[in-house]
């Protein structure tokens, strides 16, 4: 059980990391290009968006594992 758990473990970190990069370097090109708030705000999504794959990609490795185990 504790394996399983330390196998998703990062995800939450993985989340806050994503959302977080994504807005800064739409922040960064906001002020770079003058575009104040709309660059950021496609990133801060874009980073939802990759926490959301993510997410996406383990569950479905878990369920082949799972899958696999039934076997």
């Amino acid at each position: 059980m504790w394996l399983q758990a330390t196998k998703f473990s990062y995800l939450g970190l993985f989340f806050g990391v994503a959302i977080v990069i994504g807005y800064f370097i739409g922040h960064w090109l906001d002020r770079r290009f003058h575009t104040d708030p709309w660059i950021g705000m496609v990133g801060l999504l874009v980073g939802v968006a990759a926490g959301f794959r993510e997410l996406y990609r383990v569950a479905r490795q878990y369920q082949r594992e799972q899958e696999r185990d039934e076997k």
